[in-house]
């Protein structure tokens, strides 16, 4: 009788994940509450400015190119999301 109990469990759970529309990995961008606007400048580099909740998130900052600004807000957002797990409220 557990057998049949442990394979329905098992048989459920396979088909729960199988219904997944779409399965792409989430990345920094898709946490809620954060904005991130990546903007070319006319002399090639870009600025970044991260919002959080609709609030500037620290000053906007020029970089060389969009992978540079890309990696940048990803480092800012990990890092304020770090600090706000291991603060109270």
């Amino acid at each position: 009788m557990n057998f049949v109990l442990l394979r329905k469990f098992i048989r459920e759970q396979f088909m729960r994940n199988s219904y997944t529309l779409d399965d792409s990995p989430n990345t920094f961008k898709d946490f809620e509450d954060y904005d991130v606007e990546l903007s070319p400048n006319v002399n090639r580099s870009y600025t970044l400015t991260i919002y959080y909740k609709g609030k500037k998130l620290g000053y906007s900052t020029e970089h060389n190119d969009y992978e540079e600004g890309n990696h940048y807000a990803r480092m800012i957002i990990d890092k304020h999301r770090v600090k706000a797990m291991h603060t109270d409220g």
